[in-house]
């Protein structure tokens, strides 16, 4: 009697330990070195919005515009101003082109 009582209450802990461990949700690990796929642009800057600016990016002897968008989470360096050099690390999502960093290198004012 008292090995089949032993035998229950070791299978009642069993079942409710196994119960437990599954009703745990699982943790979601980001890592948060790595980033979302980020491209980079460079080029000249041709206008610049509230929230957005469009660089013109030159590629095989031609020149496209590109527009950005700029978010709470955009670190840029310099002022955006017209005219100036600028670098984009951005990230593309929902047809959109989101800059994560723009790094400003001032027009000179002299002009050639």
């Amino acid at each position: 009697m008292r090995f089949r009582a032993a035998l229950s209450i070791a299978t009642l802990f069993f079942i409710c330990f196994t119960v437990a461990v599954w009703a745990t949700p699982l943790k979601v690990v980001e890592n948060p070195g790595r980033s979302p796929e980020t491209q980079t642009a460079s080029g000249e800057i041709a206008s610049v919005g509230d929230a957005e600016f469009i660089l013109e990016v030159r590629q095989n002897q031609q020149t496209r515009k590109v527009k950005f968008l700029v978010d709470g989470n955009t670190k840029v360096e310099g002022n955006l101003s017209i005219g100036s050099q600028a670098t984009v690390e951005y990230r593309s999502g929902g047809g959109n082109k989101v800059a994560s960093r723009v790094s400003v290198i001032p027009a000179s004012g002299l002009q050639n």
